[in-house]
């Protein structure tokens, strides 16, 4: 350990990744340990906000692997000169102007680019190494996805930096960067679109006579549970449907009824102009 990472823009996701990445276990052998950093510096726009991130930090016991914190506001190029890795964690209309401000001291280190929309060649306009990140607000807790591209000036060591980082959000794959607008909708949309299913099922409780509490609970517990499935199964959700569909019984009367209202149709498209918006993100007005 001993490298200095600075957050510009630690806000939702911003603190999602601080927390994965100040909470991760222990470092097992010294080679591991090398890709952590020795501090973090969190950089953001007033008091208020920096104030947030101490509040966040305060409630953490000691990091595993010793890192330390130092939150600030309106020092974005001091934060910059001291780091050598940089995530931008900033809301995509903010990039530009956070990025004008450290050009002068941005050049030449690497780049974790949280910000959706903002393609390697916009970054590569401040610094050629650059690794393009979708996660999601679920990395807070260690349970998110992340989606990871990498411009060809990232080195492999740099490249298992990143991996170390943002692994600890949860799952993280590796993608072209052709594929990065539909993650954005996927992945960093997707929660939102979860949520609304969930809030769907425990609606559906209460309204035929389920308490809120239990109904909550029965919703969350056949989300969770119904991913686990799919995952160690390895079977097609399909496959799985059907298993549960008894011939002329209660759940493919309820899947009938669901697709003559078009659910599945209108998952996919939402998803779907989610990433038509992912892609306009980044352009410039």
């Amino acid at each position: 350990m001993g490298y200095t990472l600075a957050i510009l823009g630690c806000g939702v996701m911003g603190q999602a990744v601080l927390s994965a990445i100040y909470k991760a276990p222990k470092a097992e052998t010294e080679a591991v340990a090398s890709l952590y950093p020795s501090k973090i510096i969190t950089c953001n726009h007033d008091n208020p906000s920096a104030q947030q991130v101490t509040d966040l930090i305060a409630t953490f016991e000691k990091s595993p692997n010793g890192i330390e914190v130092e939150s600030t506001f309106d020092q974005n190029v001091r934060a910059v000169q001291e780091a050598t890795v940089i995530i931008l964690g900033t809301k995509p209309y903010l990039a530009e102007p956070v990025l004008d401000g450290v050009r002068d001291v941005i050049d030449g280190k690497l780049i974790i680019s949280l910000a959706a929309g903002w393609t390697i060649d916009q970054l590569q306009n401040y610094t050629r190494k650059v690794s393009r990140v979708m996660t999601n607000t679920p990395a807070k807790y260690g349970y998110g996805c992340a989606v990871v591209s990498h411009s060809s000036e990232v080195s492999a060591e740099e490249r298992k930096v990143v991996d170390q980082l943002i692994g600890h959000v949860g799952k993280c794959i590796e993608l072209p960067e052709k594929n990065m607008d539909a993650a954005t909708a996927l992945v960093g949309s997707g929660p939102a679109f979860v949520l609304l299913m969930l809030e769907s099922l425990m609606e559906s409780g209460i309204k035929m006579g389920i308490p809120l509490k239990e109904s909550r609970e029965c919703a969350i517990k056949v989300l969770e549970g119904t991913a686990k499935m799919v995952e160690e199964s390895g079977e097609h959700p399909t496959v799985l449907k059907h298993q549960v569909c008894t011939p002329g019984g209660t759940t493919i009367a309820g899947l009938c009824v669901m697709e003559d209202r078009g659910v599945k149709s209108g998952i996919i498209r939402g998803v779907e102009e989610a990433s038509i918006v992912a892609a306009k993100l980044g352009k410039k007005k």
